[in-house]
């Protein structure tokens, strides 16, 4: 809508009612494209793609931050003014309770609370900072509902990823399974189409046991996240835990 604003846009073809089918006329139907031509090539950027909002989630926003933290890239990306914005949409939907849900009505899951207490700290929030003590907040939700080690499969890779927790931990994602041919039933080439963008990065990441540069936040993060010293936990006896709340 903010194209349409930008462009001073309005619509100077007429909408076409049509009551019967019999109305229809090559007439109408050349006069509804042309409206709709009009409107679609409104709403397109100058590079030529449709941009559109993808918000709700509270699982998308933090692996960007992750990669570009990773890639160290932060401070090229995102000025002062974009972390502040970043910070204040992060507040503004933490659950009473410290954490944050599935998406931005849920109840609060390890998943998504984890990694938006990871995105404000690398976003410069200190252990106890943030608005109304959101970091506090959220690491006590987090160590109340077992710690890190209870979050389910793709928080365990993330954290991998990020050198927070252990790739032993995590269960297996052979890149190798991408070979299997389509007439598989189990062929992942066959799977949903979100899940299947999803574990094939996901696998080579495995497949190389990819791990950041483990930075001095990287090592406050492993004595915030856990209940018990990190080199103490146990790795393979926690690859299929998962927090009550899943449950």
């Amino acid at each position: 809508m903010d194209f349409l604003r930008e462009k001073n846009f309005k619509q100077t073809i007429p909408r076409e009612i049509v009551v019967e089918e019999n109305e229809i006329s090559y007439g109408i139907v050349t006069n509804t494209l042309k409206r709709s031509v009009r409107y679609w090539a409104a709403l397109q950027a100058s590079d030529g793609h449709w941009p559109s909002a993808n918000n709700g989630c509270h699982y998308f926003m933090p692996p960007i931050i992750m990669c570009l933290y990773i890639t160290g890239h932060l401070d090229t990306f995102f000025l002062a003014e974009d972390r502040k914005e970043i910070l204040r949409y992060i507040y503004y939907h933490q659950n009473e309770d410290g954490g944050w849900g599935f998406h931005i009505e849920g109840h609060s899951i390890m998943f998504c609370t984890t990694l938006n207490y990871i995105c404000m700290r690398m976003l410069g929030e200190g252990p106890d900072g943030g608005h109304e003590n959101a970091c506090s907040r959220a690491r006590k939700w987090i160590i109340d509902h077992g710690s890190v080690t209870a979050i389910p499969s793709w928080g365990k890779t993330w954290l991998s990823i990020l050198g927070l927790y252990e790739w032993s931990g995590s269960n297996p994602m052979p890149p190798e399974f991408w070979l299997l041919p389509s007439f598989l039933p189990f062929s992942p080439g066959n799977i949903w189409c979100y899940c299947r963008m999803v574990y094939m990065p996901m696998s080579y990441l495995y497949g190389k046991r990819f791990i950041g540069p483990i930075t001095p936040l990287i090592l406050q993060l492993r004595k915030e996240l856990y209940s018990i010293p990190y080199h103490e936990v146990k790795w393979t006896k926690v690859r299929h835990a998962c927090a009550k709340v899943y449950i």
